[in-house]
């Protein structure tokens, strides 16, 4: 009984810097529609989430990649189904400027779904990202340590050793989405839930080499 105890509160101690990341950002809708401080809700459900996505406990419905996909942001090697895989869908029920998206389970507190909400202007991408920053290509092909040819794009080794292991590895493979640059959850002290501050330009020098 001891063990489980020590267990859990091991597991709360680590839990804790993600959910303090969260709270009181403009990602923590817990005061929305009466959600009281439910502050997972608006994205994941304990029970009854989506299946075949790529987050887990999806609470949400999704746009689909058709309404983005375009060769200017995803390469050609990059379907639209695999691409409905990625966190893409997922980032743009919010940040396609819609919010219409409802919420499979809504918060036990009442609100019914998430379609009052508003995404400021500047957090609007809308869905043609072709004025974007590219996401959906192997990053590998571009960085000449990696066999690409690409001399001014630094080794994939050397770009999740800052911006955090996984962070081209986006489905197991060498692929960049929205994830790769953006921790969705917030990072404690970082601001514009990016992975890594942006100071002195070192989120972007860390895939280019300038």
């Amino acid at each position: 009984m001891k063990k489980v105890l020590v267990l859990a509160a091991a597991i709360a101690l680590f839990a804790t810097p993600a959910l303090s990341a969260i709270t009181g950002t403009k990602h923590d809708l817990s005061a929305y529609g009466g959600a009281g401080n439910e502050l997972c809700v608006f994205c994941h459900t304990p029970h009854g989430g989506a299946t075949g996505g790529i987050a887990p406990l999806w609470n949400r419905s999704q746009v689909s990649a058709t309404n983005f996909y375009n060769s200017a942001t995803l390469d050609a090697a990059t379907s639209v189904a695999s691409a409905n895989l990625t966190d893409a869908p997922l980032c743009l029920s919010c940040h396609d400027g819609s919010v219409a998206e409802v919420l499979t389970n809504e918060p036990n507190a009442g609100a019914t779904d998430a379609t009052g909400l508003v995404v400021g202007a500047n957090a609007t991408l809308g869905t043609d990202l072709s004025n974007d920053h590219p996401i959906g290509f192997d990053y590998t092909t571009v960085a000449l340590a990696d066999g690409g040819s690409d001399a001014e794009i630094n080794s994939k080794a050397a770009a999740e050793g800052v911006l955090g292991t996984g962070a081209l590895s986006f489905g197991g493979g060498n692929d960049m989405w929205c994830s790769s640059c953006h921790d969705v959850h917030g990072v404690a002290g970082v601001s514009t839930f990016l992975r890594v501050a942006n100071t002195n330009s070192n989120l972007c020098k860390a895939c280019h080499g300038k």
